[in-house]
């Protein structure tokens, strides 16, 4: 069944967009060169064909969790979408919280594009669905020795910065990963920050303050834009000087 969907992807696959994806990612990643409409669409039809939905659930998650630890973007891509629109509401978080840890632990994510997928497809839902519980276990994760792990600790909370009741833990995890030169880690926490400032303008802005030094100036410049005080930030942040020194630009 994993071979027909791949054979399926690749038939539909466009030289342009694969060169102009992996130009993107900085060839971190291969792609077939299949946009993400089109995946969707494939994985309807084809789990429909094959009658996938009467399979008992682990059976398909399994073939969910393949898909991901393929090598190639759009597999993972297949497999995440998989995740998101069939098991997130019918699985038990931990369950799938499990499988989570099983993939970053055998390195299925090794790029932030991928990663980012996974936080905001799967793991944002699933932090809704399961509450506190799933929050605590995905916070958890910013002890981790895995990068795209570490970022997956604080991404997913785009999800909830709404909810104040997960300010808390959200408070907490910042702080436990700022202290990080990492850029991917530094641009995950103002992901979270940029989404709070259009809700919470006072809780990010607070966070903002709180954690000022240790924020990278990429952060300052891009993630604080919702916040009154943005020009501050940014003016405050070139005559403070980067302690950490220059980070490379990107997402």
């Amino acid at each position: 069944m994993v071979a027909d969907l791949q054979g399926r992807l690749e038939a539909v696959a466009d030289p342009g967009t694969k060169t102009w994806f992996e130009n993107y990612l900085k060839h971190v990643i291969g792609y077939r060169g299949v946009k993400t409409p089109v995946v969707a669409r494939i994985v309807a039809e084809w789990r429909s064909e094959h009658g996938l939905g009467g399979l008992p659930d682990e059976d398909q998650l399994a073939v969910a969790r393949s898909l991901i630890e393929e090598s190639l973007a759009e597999d993972k891509f297949a497999g995440i979408l998989y995740m998101q629109k069939y098991l997130v509401r019918r699985l038990q978080p931990d369950r799938l919280l499990a499988v989570a840890e099983g993939l970053f632990a055998e390195g299925a994510f090794f790029d932030w594009s991928t990663s980012d997928w996974f936080s905001v497809r799967v793991l944002g839902p699933l932090i809704r669905r399961g509450g506190t519980g799933t929050a605590e276990r995905i916070a958890g994760w910013r002890t981790a020795e895995d990068l795209w792990q570490r970022r997956a600790a604080i991404v997913p909370f785009r999800a909830v910065v709404r909810d104040e009741s997960y300010h808390p833990l959200i408070k907490a995890t910042v702080a436990a990963l700022v202290g990080e030169d990492e850029r991917f880690i530094q641009t995950g926490i103002g992901w979270v920050v940029s989404d709070m400032g259009k809700v919470h303008p006072s809780v990010a802005a607070t966070l903002v303050e709180r954690h000022f030094a240790d924020l990278s100036a990429e952060v300052i410049r891009r993630h604080t834009r919702h916040l009154p005080d943005h020009e501050r930030y940014k003016k405050r942040k070139r005559d403070f000087g980067e302690r950490r020194g220059p980070r490379r630009e990107g997402k």
